[in-house]
């Protein structure tokens, strides 16, 4: 009997470290007794939502083997997103810590930790080559246009290959397939 229990309780410890949990944090008690909703990347269905509610400033997910290694949405209900930015989730063993508010970041675990880079990176890129293209716009000297133009085409570029350096780095797993499918239009 002691050696059953002894084996039941290695097992269970052993089962503890593929656990996976989505711990997030809001910016204020304003969002207590909301909803936050874990909403499947793809094939989203009543089914296959989970949702849990906000108690001081905090929410948490315990995700199910069979929801392991899957991209998520972070949400709330669309007058919320107002004020809070969805974000994507891989759910791999280990807990993902989320920064849930105006620019929402996700933490803690090795895919999300290059997701949340990927975020960034593009972040900067997009409000770079935005400054960039509106000066360009402005412009009426076609000699600076010119210089204008072969900055934006460094930062696409430089960009192109921040991109494609994490998509190889990650190409067997979830976050290098959803970085190469949201990325194809820009190729």
């Amino acid at each position: 009997m002691k050696k059953l229990l002894l084996l039941i309780f290695i097992g269970l410890a052993a089962c503890s470290g593929n656990e996976s949990f989505i711990e997030g944090q809001l910016p204020n008690v304003n969002y207590d007794n909301e909803v936050v909703y874990l909403v499947p990347f793809k094939g989203a269905t009543k089914k296959t939502v989970d949702s849990t509610v906000i108690r001081e400033s905090h929410f948490q997910f315990k995700i199910k083997p069979k929801k392991q290694n899957q991209i998520f949405i972070i949400r709330v209900k669309p007058l919320l997103r107002l004020k809070l930015q969805d974000i994507l989730v891989i759910t791999e063993p280990g807990t993902v810590f989320v920064n849930y508010n105006a620019n929402s970041s996700a933490s803690g675990t090795p895919l999300n930790l290059t997701l949340q880079q990927w975020k960034e990176g593009k972040q900067v890129f997009d409000s770079t080559f935005y400054s960039f293209r509106q000066k360009y716009r402005e412009e009426t000297d076609e000699a600076k246009k010119a210089l204008i133009q072969s900055e934006i085409n460094e930062i696409y570029q430089k960009n192109r290959a921040f991109t494609d350096s994490l998509i190889e780095a990650n190409k067997d797993n979830p976050v290098g397939q959803l970085i190469r499918s949201l990325e194809k239009g820009d190729k």
